[in-house]
């Protein structure tokens, strides 16, 4: 799913505090039992599919959204991006 924004703050390169809009987004997936897959198979993987050259700051604001109980369907995930700034 592409909901343009980071979810967590390992998906901004900047310390930022999550908004009230991110909070709400989380809490309503959280409700639904959706869950971002990549993040989920990836917890401490810092990789972004968007560069701000303005800001000069990368985001990760592109996220394999599914239901918690399709998660066992899944062996590896990756982001194909030149992005990643580890």
């Amino acid at each position: 799913g592409n909901f343009n924004i980071p979810r967590r703050v390992l998906d901004k390169s900047l310390k930022q505090k999550t908004n009230k809009d991110i909070q709400d987004l989380n809490s309503t997936s959280d409700q639904m039992a959706l869950i971002d897959i990549h993040r989920t198979l990836l917890p401490q993987t810092r990789e972004y599919t968007l560069f701000s050259y303005a800001h000069g700051t990368s985001s990760k604001i592109d996220h394999t959204v599914g239901h918690k109980t399709i998660l066992s369907k899944f062996r590896k995930t990756e982001i194909s991006c030149c992005c990643s700034l580890e």
